[in-house]
């Protein structure tokens, strides 16, 4: 007995041509190439304030600085030495930590 196919299971993800699969397979690899550059530029940026955990903008863009190395080493690739990890978990916690304080 032939299986019918059902066209709204096929059809359920509204999204499924609004980007490349890859993408959506590796949705951390896309979401970090898209980080990276904004928070080089927020830490680059003549900034009016700082985040209140730190005791000065150098503090800050130290912590911005882990960010960005965390999400760097997330790009490209998914296999990570103990130091990488290290790395990464820092910079992410302190994304997490820290997400709403980035702004000017």
């Amino acid at each position: 007995m032939k299986r019918k196919k059902n066209k709204a299971s096929e059809e359920n993800w509204s999204h499924k041509h609004d980007y490349p699969i890859e993408e959506v397979w590796n949705t951390y690899h896309t979401l970090a190439q898209l980080i990276v550059p904004r928070l080089q530029a927020f830490k680059a940026l003549d900034k009016h304030g700082y985040c209140p955990a730190f005791k000065d903008m150098r503090e800050w863009n130290n912590a911005i600085q882990k960010m960005i190395d965390a999400f760097e080493l997330m790009k490209y690739d998914s296999s990570f030495s103990d130091k990488e990890w290290k790395t990464i978990t820092e910079g992410l916690d302190l994304f997490c930590k820290h997400y709403r304080n980035l702004w000017d």
